[in-house]
């Protein structure tokens, strides 16, 4: 809801605050006070153009301000958030513009670009005199608002749409891919035999590479070992003889000096070793044969590892991951084919599923759409333009997915789009076409009243919507107006006395001069006697007479009352005493 509009130095005004509240609010005065000032200022609100133009002569900045109070998880809020400005429950909007010609637009005190001042507030405000203000202008919003106008829940359908459009998505994937697929695993399957038939193991390749290095210098180490042998062991004077000389020499000895006790249990160790390794060495010789066989055995094995490594990543390490990878992948595609006929036994249920709730959800739509067009029209015949005509086109979903010859996007298998044909004849047209002013403006308003219930804006503002009307039509005009304001709160400008009666909260705009300048000034009319006499000024002129001050005051119990007003002596009176003083006026000038 709009809580506050503060203008200072725009056009004719200096500096002007107005507090609303709930319900219709209607702003009269004559012609040229101002009164679309007021409407201009919130179409600045919601991102329109400020330039330097709107200023108001003498002054440096014009500056326009709106406070609204927006309940918890109102949409407007999320968008703010998501643009990284504050959001608490209060938005103030801010514009201004200086002599300069720069501009600048605040919300909730941070700055902003225009463009997401627009984007933030949209759906927040419905200006019918601004095109790019009235969301029933967004062909987008039809199908929403007829969903909802018609009871029409497009929840389960959605869901059901979503799971059978990523079915058909992962089917067409799965038998874009079966070809590939199929030579793939003729590949992995061949490298598969290949790998596992070569029983690899981790560190073979060392250990076959050191073999081969002693099969091939077999002769030259066993004549290595049997001469290491014959020097330690076996010859004569070899080291184990040596050492045994060399323990007889001390053995006396130790038995008369302790000290040699320790040199000698030495040699006698060593003794020990040297017979050891003289026994080793001669089994190492005798055991140790050039193998021919084996050593053509230990090369091509060798060859064959190496020519797996080069094909799999350059070790045999390698080549058994590789050969682990592709058991997984064929193991895949096994569950590839697998999947694919579960996708199938799937979409046998999730197809038809969707196309019994698009049909259910198009019947819901089509009967909706003409108890829509038959209520608009209705409230039309209330507004004086009984031969305008309303149709609600349910074009046909193009793209998204094909289900029993039908196709269907996210929302159903039709769009929805409110036409209108304002004179007989004529072919209907989409609202935005619809011609602007009064005509425009009364369209909107029996479209809002037969949306009142599902429509989620929450102010409208009607400009012109009276133009061209009077009598009985005009209060038909300010009861639908007052109905319409029952849900949300509603601003008008009338020059109707009849609509005017019907304000919850009355505001009179008027020029004054002061200091030779003129300059806006609004009133809001608190008490009964001054909105009498403001509704009795609309009804006789500048000069209010007793019978326009009674007629005002039957119009104003009237709307009160609910009652219709019928056609009064007063009011006649009244008419003719305004034509009385418009002629005497003339003969004297």
């Amino acid at each position: 809801m709009l809580t506050t509009l503060r203008i200072s130095g725009l056009a004719i005004v200096d500096r002007v605050e107005v507090r609303f509240g709930p319900g219709l609010h209607v702003l009269t005065g004559e012609t040229g006070a101002g009164k679309s000032i007021l409407v201009n200022a919130l179409h600045l609100v919601l991102g329109g153009r400020m330039g330097a133009d709107v200023l108001r002569e003498g002054a440096e900045e014009a500056v326009v301000e709106a406070l609204f109070e927006l309940p918890a998880g109102h949409p407007v809020l999320a968008r703010l958030e998501a643009a990284g400005l504050p959001a608490d429950g209060e938005l103030l909007v801010r514009r201004t513009a200086s002599r300069s010609g720069r501009g600048r637009a605040f919300v909730n005190g941070s700055l902003c670009t225009v463009g997401m001042l627009a984007d933030a507030v949209r759906g927040l405000v419905d200006v019918s005199g601004q095109h790019e203000h009235v969301s029933l202008l967004d062909e987008a919003s039809h199908l929403a608002l007829l969903d909802a106008f018609a009871g029409a829940d497009a929840g389960p359908f959605r869901a059901a749409h979503a799971r059978l459009a990523a079915l058909l998505r992962e089917r067409d994937a799965l038998d874009a891919g079966e070809a590939e697929r199929g030579r793939r695993e003729e590949l992995l399957a061949f490298q598969l035999r290949e790998l596992e038939a070569a029983k690899l193991v981790p560190g073979e390749e060392a250990a076959l590479a050191a073999e081969r290095q002693v099969l091939a210098s077999a002769e030259r180490l066993r004549a290595a070992a049997r001469t290491a042998e014959g020097l330690a062991y076996a010859e004569e004077g070899s080291a184990s003889e040596r050492i045994a000389a060399a323990m007889r020499a001390i053995e006396g000895a130790a038995a008369v000096d302790a000290r040699l006790a320790e040199p000698l249990a030495l040699l006698r160790g060593a003794a020990a070793e040297v017979d050891e390794a003289g026994r080793a060495l001669a089994h190492y010789a005798e055991g140790i044969t050039g193998d021919p066989e084996r050593l053509a055995g230990v090369e091509e094995r060798l060859e064959l590892l190496r020519a797996l490594a080069r094909k799999h990543g350059g070790s045999v390490e390698a080549a058994v991951a590789r050969r682990d990878a592709i058991r997984e992948e064929l193991g895949r595609a096994v569950g590839a084919g697998e999947r694919r006929a579960e996708v199938e036994r799937e979409l046998a249920e999730a197809g038809p599923r969707v196309l019994a709730l698009a049909r259910a959800l198009s019947a819901a739509r089509r009967d909706g759409a003409r108890r829509l067009g038959t209520a608009v029209e209705a409230e039309l015949r209330r507004l004086a333009m009984a031969s305008c005509g309303v149709e609600i086109e349910l074009p046909a979903t193009e793209g998204g997915v094909t289900w029993g010859g039908i196709a269907m996007g996210p929302d159903g298998a039709e769009g929805a789009r409110i036409l209108l044909a304002p004179n007989p004849g004529e072919p209907a047209r989409p609202l935005a076409r619809i011609a602007s002013g009064g005509e425009l403006s009364r369209l909107l308003l029996a479209l809002k009243r037969a949306l009142a219930r599902v429509d989620p804006v929450p102010v409208y503002v009607f400009d012109e919507v009276d133009a061209g009307l009077g009598g009985a039509v005009a209060e038909s005009v300010g009861r639908v107006l007052a109905e319409v304001a029952r849900g949300r709160q509603v601003l008008c400008v009338t020059h109707l006395p009849q609509v005017a009666a019907f304000a919850d909260r009355h505001y009179r705009v008027e020029k004054r001069v002061s200091g030779g300048r003129t300059t806006t000034v609004v009133t809001a009319l608190e008490d009964d006697g001054a909105r009498r006499a403001e509704v009795a000024r609309m009804l006789a002129g500048a000069e209010v007479t007793p019978s326009a001050l009674d007629h005002a005051g039957s119009l104003l119990g009237a709307a009160r009352g609910g009652q219709r007003v019928a056609p009064a002596r007063a009011a006649a009176r009244a008419v003719r005493e305004r034509t009385v003083r418009r002629a005497h006026t003339a003969r004297a000038r």
